[in-house]
C-alpha cells in the first residue's frame, strides 16, 4: 500500500505529511498576531477571503525563532474539515512510500517526547529518513478553535475560522521554475519529485535526454526541461528537482530548477496558450494561469506531449544490460570476520572494542535529528531496514566537537540484540591482544571517561602506543 507526502524541513530535521490532508501551499503573507493565543500561534492570515489560523512549526517544536525567508511556506491543513496553516523553513518534495517502508519510533527513544510523531519513513536505502507528523496532535485543533477569532479586529462579522473555501471549479498544481518562467502540471499527473541522484548518460538519444536514474529497482529516463526549451544551461544546485510523471503509462523525470509550491487555481484564471506558440509547442501548452491580478503568470504544461512513449521505451531499452546496482552503492562497508579488536581516534586519543560486538563499519550517512534527544545521541540512521540511535562519543566523552570529515565512520554494534551507531573520527585497524598486553584502567583517564565505560588499556610498541579499550555493554546499556 502507497502513502504519498509532502516532505518538508523544519529547523535541520526533515519531516512528512499525507498529501490528503495538504489543501495548499503558499507563500507566506501578512500575518495578523492574536491576542492572548498560545505561544505557538503566530497569528492569522488571508486565506481566499477566509480567516486562516498559522501556527509556527519551530515554536510547536521548541526550536529557535528564525525569521521567513523566501524559502519559507505555509501547509495549508485540513483535518476533518477544520483548516489550519502551518509555516516551515522549505518544503522539499511530494513523494510516494509504501507502508513498508515506514517504522515505528525507535524503542530507545522513548524518553523523547514523540507525541507528534507516528513513525518514520526510510527512503534511498535508508540513507534518508523522514520523521511523520501526527498532525491532529501537531496542530491542536480544539485549543486554536477556541481562539476569540471572530470578536478581533481583523475577522469579519460572523466568519468561521474553519469554514470550508468555496467550492468552485479549481485545479492543484505543482509549480516549479525553469531559468526566470514559471511553471506548472497538474498535481494528479506528478507521482513524486526527488532530489537529483546520478545520471547515466544514454547513448543515441535526443539530446535533451539527460540519461536515466534507478528508481526503486526501475528505470527512470530524464528529461532536462532547459534543453528540451533550448534554454542556457544551468549547473544541478541543492534546488534542483526532478518532477516524476506519467506519459502514458510509462514513468518519465522532468528536470526542473526548483520546485515553487503546490497551489489551487480556479478555473476561469486559465486561458488558452497566446498564439506566439508553434502548432507543435500549442499541444505542450495547456494555457497560462493569472495570477495576482496578472502579476505572476504560471504556464500550464501537458507533459503527455513533450515525448512520445515510443521513445521513453527505447531508452530503457537501450540500458537494460548494464550493471546499475554497483553503480548505484552508497555505502562502503567492511566485514570483519576474526574475533580481534577494532581501533578507532576520537580527538588525540586511541579507543578500540571488541569485534564480536561490530556488525559493520559504514562511512557517515544522513543522519536525522530527534527533537528533545540525550546530547550524546546526534540521532537515528536507517540500516537495511532498521532504525539505529547514533551515539556521539565525543559529546559523550565532553570533548570538543569537529566537523564530519571523510575519514569519520559509523560503527554499527548488536549488545543483546539492539543495535546502536557509534560515531568516531576515523577506524585505525583491526588488531589482535594477548591478554597480557591489556592492564587494568587507571585513575590516570582524567574526568572525561566514566572508569565504568573502560575494560582496559592495550600496550603496544614497549608501551609507546596506548589504547583505550571500551566496554560496550556498559556504555550502551547504561544509556
Amino acid at each position: 500500500m502507497e502513502r504519498q507526502l509532502v516532505t518538508f524541513h523544519i529547523g535541520r530535521d526533515e519531516f512528512g505529511a499525507d498529501i490528503m490532508n495538504i489543501k495548499a501551499i503558499v507563500r507566506v503573507e501578512a500575518i495578523t498576531k492574536v491576542p492572548n493565543a498560545p505561544y505557538y500561534v503566530e497569528g492569522v492570515c488571508n486565506l481566499r477571503g477566509k480567516v486562516l489560523p498559522v501556527i509556527d512549526g519551530r515554536a510547536r517544536f521548541n526550536m529557535e525563532k528564525k525569521e521567513t525567508d523566501k524559502n519559507s511556506r505555509v501547509l495549508v491543513v485540513d483535518i476533518n474539515g477544520k483548516v489550519t496553516g502551518v509555516i516551515v523553513d522549505k518544503v522539499s518534495e511530494v513523494i510516494r512510500i509504501n507502508s513498508s517502508e515506514i517504522e515505528e519510533t525507535p524503542s530507545l527513544m522513548k524518553n523523547v517526547n514523540m507525541d507528534y510523531l507516528n513513525g518514520v519513513a526510510k527512503l534511498n536505502n535508508g540513507r534518508r529518513l523522514i520523521m511523520l507528523l501526527d498532525l491532529i496532535k501537531v496542530l491542536n485543533i480544539e485549543e486554536i478553535q477556541s481562539l476569540n477569532l471572530n470578536n478581533s479586529e481583523f475577522a469579519s462579522n460572523e466568519i468561521d475560522i474553519y469554514s470550508r473555501i468555496e467550492k468552485v471549479k479549481e485545479e492543484q498544481l505543482v509549480s516549479f521554475n525553469i531559468g526566470r518562467e514559471e511553471y506548472a502540471i497538474s498535481i494528479m499527473q506528478v507521482k513524486e519529485i526527488i532530489r537529483v541522484s546520478e545520471i547515466m548518460k544514454v547513448p543515441s538519444s535526443e539530446e535533451y535526454v539527460e540519461g536515466v536514474v534507478y528508481l526503486r529497482n526501475n528505470l527512470l529516463p530524464i528529461l532536462n526541461l532547459r534543453k528540451y526549451f533550448s534554454m542556457e544551461q544551468k549547473e544541478i544546485t541543492d534546488s534542483t528537482r526532478i518532477l516524476v510523471v506519467d506519459v502514458g503509462n510509462v514513468a518519465c523525470g522532468l528536470m526542473v530548477d526548483k520546485v515553487t509550491e503546490v497551489v489551487r487555481i480556479p478555473e476561469s484564471a486559465v486561458q488558452p496558450p497566446p498564439n506566439v506558440f508553434s502548432s507543435d509547442g500549442e499541444e505542450q501548452f495547456k494555457g497560462v494561469a493569472k495570477l495576482n491580478k496578472g502579476e505572476r503568470l504560471i504556464i500550464l504544461l501537458d507533459p503527455t506531449k513533450l515525448i512520445e512513449v515510443d521513445k521513453l521505451k527505447n531508452i530503457e531499452e537501450l540500458q537494460k544490460d548494464n550493471n546499475y546496482e554497483e553503480q548505484l552503492q552508497f555505502t562502503e562497508r567492511q566485514l570483519i570476520d576474526e574475533e580481534q579488536l577494532v581501533t578507532f581516534k576520537i580527538a588525540n586519543e586511541e579507543f578500540a572494542v571488541n569485534i564480536d560486538h561490530i556488525q559493520e563499519i559504514n562511512r557517515m550517512t544522513a543522519i536525522t535529528k530527534i527533537p528533545r534527544a540525550p546530547y550524546f545521541i546526534d540521532g537515528i540512521v536507517n540500516l537495511r531496514g532498521n532504525i539505529v540511535p547514533a551515539f556521539n562519543l565525543r559529546k559523550l566523552f565532553k570533548l570538543p566537537e569537529k566537523k564530519i570529515t571523510d575519514s569519520t565512520r559509523i560503527i554499527i554494534v548488536d549488545i543483546d540484540n539492539k543495535k546502536t551507531g557509534i560515531i568516531v573520527d576515523s577506524v585505525t585497524e583491526v588488531l589482535r591482544f594477548e591478554k597480557k598486553q591489556i592492564e587494568p584502567t587507571q585513575d590516570i583517564l582524567g574526568n572525561n571517561i566514566d572508569g565504568r565505560y573502560i575494560e582496559g588499556i592495550g600496550k603496544l610498541n614497549d608501551g609507546n602506543r596506548m589504547i583505550i579499550i571500551l566496554n560496550l555493554i556498559e556504555l550502551i546499556q547504561f544509556h
